[in-house]
């Protein structure tokens, strides 16, 4: 039987793997990319020409931020009549989840 410290240890990883970002993410990003995607957020999406034009960058460093975003599942990028566009891509909510019988359940973490 896995101890309390396993299971939880397998939920952060399982969270650690989600896709999407989350308010925490967000506080853990650069300014320059957090930049980028509460601009995206705001607007619903943006294409490469915007997020330079709105957020006074060089092409090329809007790219590689926003390269970076899409790798790490914060951001989808897809295509609009030729045009790639980004859309900020948030994590599910997740919801929190009881025991039916909870002091069942607590009584066998003390034992």
């Amino acid at each position: 039987m896995a101890s309390l410290f396993d299971r939880l240890q397998s939920e952060i990883q399982t969270r650690q793997r989600m896709e999407g970002i989350t308010p925490a993410d967000l506080l853990d990003l650069s300014s320059e990319l957090r930049r980028i995607v509460n601009a995206i957020t705001r607007r619903r999406e943006m294409s490469l020409a915007e997020i330079v034009f709105e957020l006074d960058m060089k092409p090329s460093e809007a790219k590689g931020l926003l390269d970076t975003l899409v790798e790490k599942g914060y951001l989808k990028a897809f295509e609009v009549k030729g045009e790639l566009r980004y859309k900020t891509f948030f994590a599910p909510r997740r919801g929190r989840e009881m025991p039916l019988n909870v002091w069942d359940a607590l009584s066998d973490k003390i034992e």
